[in-house]
């Protein structure tokens, strides 16, 4: 009798609102149809929110008040808000084409664009209204995004037309087709490079980088990593670069400035998500064949402790809020 109270207790901890000293981690568990909701600083998940079939993307709004999450085979994005008593509740979910994939936030948190994989286009959401306003084609198969720090470009990942579309944020519209290496995937834009802004894009079938000049809208050079690798994560300062290998359980580092290979980390299985800790100090490898985060230290790149979550993580995207602290 003991025991199951304290499961029911357990449950009903995880369920609801629970003390955190932040920051979250927000994670789509794709074979639970749920949101792990992580304290970074307690190491554990304190919440697990229902979300749409399937989820693989999640934008995570400034200032974590929201989170938004791609449902693929649901066809549709949960929102996922705060409620007055810190807990999370999903308070919406909006029908997005036939297959919504990738999604990010511009910086204020206004409009949400999110990528079909199937429709070969860019859904623009409004925040406020929480409804689709305008739509953006683009290459085939669209995943991963970024945008820049300014608002004024999206960067989009055409997986099957092996480039990266620039969309120009005030007129909507697609501006140029950069061609990179085989099926890109994860995307991010780092303002910090050795030689102004830079865009790194994951190729995952010619298992390497793409570093691309935002400015002459070129790639520039390509860094060899393992098998399959899916995100690209760097320090805010740009002297870091990290990278998943998702079929090598492994994450290669780079030095930011000069590119040199500074080691392979065996990581998990199946990292996918991969982002810098709001600290600086650490990278959260999402494992989606582990249910876990693995915590990697940025400088010595040993793996320092591993967080559960809940089934088949994938975390692709922004899963912990852009001004977190």
């Amino acid at each position: 009798m003991i025991a199951r109270f304290c499961a029911v207790l357990g449950l009903a901890l995880l369920t609801s609102g629970a003390v955190r000293a932040g920051p979250l981690a927000f994670i789509t568990d794709q074979g639970a149809d749920a949101l792990s909701i992580v304290d970074l600083a307690q190491a554990r998940t304190v919440q697990r929110v229902k979300v749409g079939r399937k989820p693989a993307g999640v934008a995570v709004a400034p200032g974590a008040a929201r989170a938004y999450v791609t449902n693929p085979e649901g066809r549709s994005v949960s929102v996922v808000a705060r409620q007055p008593d810190g807990a999370y509740k999903t308070i919406a979910d909006i029908p997005v084409g036939q297959g919504p994939l990738g999604v990010t936030l511009d910086t204020t948190g206004a409009r949400l664009f999110v990528a079909d994989w199937y429709a070969n286009r860019i859904y623009l959401i409004d925040t406020k209204k929480l409804a689709v306003t305008g739509e953006i084609p683009v290459g085939k198969s669209p995943s991963g995004m970024a945008v820049s720090p300014d608002d004024r470009w999206l960067y989009v990942a055409n997986r099957e037309s092996d480039t990266i579309s620039v969309v120009d944020l005030a007129s909507l519209r697609g501006v140029a087709e950069i061609p990179v290496g085989k099926s890109p995937f994860g995307v991010t834009y780092d303002p910090n490079g050795p030689d102004g802004p830079r865009v790194l894009v994951a190729n995952v079938k010619s298992f390497d980088v793409s570093v691309v000049d935002p400015v002459a809208r070129r790639e520039t050079r390509r860094l060899k990593v393992r098998k399959y690798p899916y995100v690209v994560a760097v320090t805010r300062d740009g002297s870091r670069i990290f990278v998943t290998n998702q079929h090598d359980d492994s994450i290669s580092a780079f030095d930011g400035k000069s590119y040199a290979p500074l080691g392979v980390i065996d990581a998990c299985g199946y990292p996918e998500g991969l982002l810098i800790s709001p600290d600086q100090r650490s990278v959260l490898a999402v494992c989606w064949m582990e249910d876990n985060i693995t915590v990697i230290d940025v400088k010595t790149l040993q793996v320092t402790k591993k967080i559960a979550v809940g089934s088949n993580p994938r975390g692709f995207g922004q899963f912990i809020a852009p001004d977190a602290k």
